[in-house]
């Protein structure tokens, strides 16, 4: 028999502390909470700390109870700084757009929990970020998923610098007794017992171009996040699929089949194991060629024209378009700027 999967999953040890932090609103002592449940609070100090997606949730469900506060998920999201999602945190600050830094979350979701199942999806005149079904077990306290859209929503409005209110926010969570709670501290109408959970913006108002957008500094703390995350993700069919990719480009772009019949596996099963991991072949290949372009372009000897050809483009013209269009800056423009950096 197999474990639980939610026993395999973890939680970033610093989303502890605006737990703590709403504990200390509600008159309680986070250091005994925390001891009463085994977890070691100087843990908290190691930004690398990862505390158990079940040792969480019980920690959540025990701020619930001991506040007496149904929103304490919500109120605990209120105490979200940027520096206690590290490098996502900073990057999606500097990001072009709140879009931009809402596909940044989808992206490195998996730095924040393991568990993550994100996807943004465009709808007319709405863009909707989507949180996967989750089934309210022993092991997922309604709590927690308040706490995961209280915390999109209020680094959205850090982001944009100002008051930024979703257009709507659907929640699979029961209603509790006072559904006004959750409308105030969202700023939205919410709809309880959904499918799924998802908050929804106006485009127009998360595509405006940011004054703080920084692409530089964004992709510093890119490529950090994407550390990170090497460094505690197991093995993957991701991983192997980027290796692949990068043995292949100075060849041209690999297709799927390609890296499919290289990993000795079919077409389709890859496919599904990259839907597995909350990926796909084209965003693996995306993302593997913007990586190795600003690195390429950092390199003083390497031209912008032997930098497209190891990335697989056929001509100088078309990687300066897919360049700008996944930083907003043309290649010699970035190559200059990290020169002078």
């Amino acid at each position: 028999m197999s474990l639980d999967a939610s026993l395999q999953h973890s939680v970033l040890g610093t989303f502890v502390l605006p737990l703590a932090q709403a504990m200390r609103r509600h008159g309680l002592e986070p250091l005994e909470v925390l001891a009463d449940l085994d977890i070691d609070a100087a843990k908290i100090a190691n930004p690398d700390w990862r505390i158990a997606l079940p040792l969480f949730n019980s920690l959540m469900a025990r701020c619930v109870e001991l506040s007496q506060d149904e929103a304490f998920g919500l109120l605990a999201a209120e105490q979200i700084r940027p520096q206690a999602l590290h490098g996502l945190g900073l990057a999606w600050l500097a990001s072009d757009t709140v879009f931009d830094g809402l596909n940044r979350l989808v992206r490195f979701g998996r730095l924040l929990t393991t568990a993550t199942d994100l996807a943004l999806e465009e709808d007319g005149e709405l863009v909707h970020l989507v949180f996967g079904s989750t089934a309210l077990t022993d092991h997922f306290h309604p709590a927690n998923r308040d706490f995961a859209v209280g915390m999109v929503a209020r680094m959205s409005a850090l982001t944009l610098g100002d008051f930024l209110a979703p257009a709507a926010v659907q929640l699979e969570r029961p209603e509790p007794g006072d559904p006004s709670r959750w409308e105030s501290l969202l700023a939205s109408k919410v709809q309880f017992g959904a499918s799924s959970s998802r908050i929804s913006w106006y485009r127009a108002d998360i595509m405006e171009p940011l004054v703080t957008g920084d692409p530089v500094l964004a992709r510093v703390n890119d490529e950090q996040t994407q550390a990170y995350l090497d460094g505690f993700l197991p093995q993957s069919t991701s991983r192997e699929v980027v290796d692949k990719i990068v043995q292949h480009l100075p060849d041209g772009p690999p297709s799927q089949l390609q890296i499919a019949e290289a990993l000795h596996v079919s077409n389709r099963t890859l496919q599904r194991k990259l839907k597995d991991e909350g990926t796909s072949f084209m965003d693996l290949l995306q993302d593997t060629r913007l990586q190795l372009a600003t690195k390429y372009l950092q390199a003083p000897n390497r031209s912008v024209v032997e930098t497209a050809y190891l990335l697989g483009f056929s001509e100088p013209s078309t990687f300066s378009r897919a360049f700008k269009r996944w930083t907003g800056m043309a290649p010699a423009d970035f190559r200059n700027t990290a020169a002078d950096s």
